[in-house]
């Protein structure tokens, strides 16, 4: 029986016994701020076994907005297999783990962690799989131990989807053995960049600044620049190689959205343009003429119906390349942040 599925099973046997619980992996979980986007000194996701670089300035800062599927199906891998120890450290690490477990284990279960354990650290065989010795300590630096990670963002349901297979040693540069199963590839890296990408907000700006007056166009501008954002995930492979995956996202329409059907939205599309540097609208200068290049006109007050909630959702498209050659689209990103308005209505005397 592989590890993972014996300890996994050992788990519900504790749980039933002694209503504690025990992590369904061999091997500590990455912290669950990585897959959803933290960063640790600009390297992501390490602990579990893969890492990923901002290539643009600012693309995993918390400070953004993490970026929001419109597909409310999609979702980054639940769980993958890669290089993820070294010879010593996995040693350490499982030997710490069969102590903290065996001794509240019993019956078929207790067997299975015991062959496991033999099966890394005595030579002892499973068909078609040579037992090691010693956890392959003598070849510290010439391989990687390769693991089972879990994305603690999925479901532990989904995470134990990957629990079928064995921790494995691979020579630095080779891919694992020909059936391994769950083994990461670009495509999976691709969706972790995903996750962890962080886009600009939306900080809507206006002219006037506080209350709007009905029939006067408000001019609307976004704080930010909506230029290209780019991220890499990748995974080393030891002995100089690696396989990777680059998102990009680039911001396709901004839309504004009034808040009423009592108003005018400037363009009449409401599609905002976004400038070559990534501006979106423009600030109202003293004596400009025409309507704004992003803006709306109230038509009625809110004296009766409270603020309008004025939103402008930006939205962004996604693609990636791989170190295969590989590429394809990712979903549509959005990103919205509504703010209230009061429109205030104006009367004149003609005498």
């Amino acid at each position: 029986m592989p590890l993972r599925r014996a300890l996994a099973l050992a788990a519900v046997a504790v749980v039933a016994a002694a209503g504690t619980s025990y992590a369904d992996e061999d091997l500590p979980k990455p912290p669950t701020t990585q897959v959803k986007g933290g960063n640790h000194e600009g390297n992501l996701n390490a602990a579990a076994g893969y890492s990923v670089v901002p290539v643009t300035p600012g693309a995993t800062d918390p400070g953004r907005k993490q970026i929001a599927s419109v597909d409310t199906s999609w979702t980054p891998p639940p769980c993958w297999f890669g290089p993820k120890y070294g010879a010593q450290e996995f040693k350490d690490k499982y030997t710490q783990s069969y102590k903290e477990v065996s001794p509240q284990v019993h019956g078929s279960f207790s067997t299975a962690m015991g062959q496991d354990l033999a099966h890394y650290q005595d030579g002892f065989d499973y068909p078609g799989e040579k037992g090691y010795k010693d956890f392959n300590v003598e070849q510290e630096g010439k391989g990687q131990w390769w693991a089972v990670s879990t994305n603690p963002a999925a479901s532990e349901f989904d995470q134990m989807s990957c629990n079928d297979q064995n921790p494995k040693w691979v020579p630095n540069g080779d891919p694992p053995p020909a059936g391994t199963r769950h083994v990461i590839t670009p495509e999976m890296l691709s969706k972790l960049a995903y996750a962890s990408t962080r886009l600009p907000g939306v900080t809507i700006t206006m002219s006037p600044a506080t209350a709007q007056t009905v029939n006067l166009p408000t001019w609307v501008w976004l704080k930010e620049k909506y230029t290209p954002v780019k991220v890499r995930a990748s995974v080393d492979l030891g002995g100089g190689r690696q396989i990777w995956a680059e998102t990009t996202a680039k911001a396709s329409s901004v839309r504004i959205e009034p808040g009423t059907p009592d108003a005018t939205v400037f363009p009449g599309s409401g599609e905002c343009p976004i400038a070559s540097d990534g501006t979106v609208g423009a600030a109202y200068s003293k004596g400009a003429a025409g309507n704004p290049p992003c803006g709306v006109t109230y038509l009625r007050s809110t004296a009766r119906s409270g603020a309008y909630q004025l939103n402008v959702t930006a939205t962004w498209t996604v693609t990636w390349v791989g170190s295969n050659g590989a590429g394809d689209g990712l979903p549509n990103g959005v990103i919205d942040e509504p703010k209230p308005v009061t429109v205030r209505e104006i009367q004149s005397i003609v005498r």
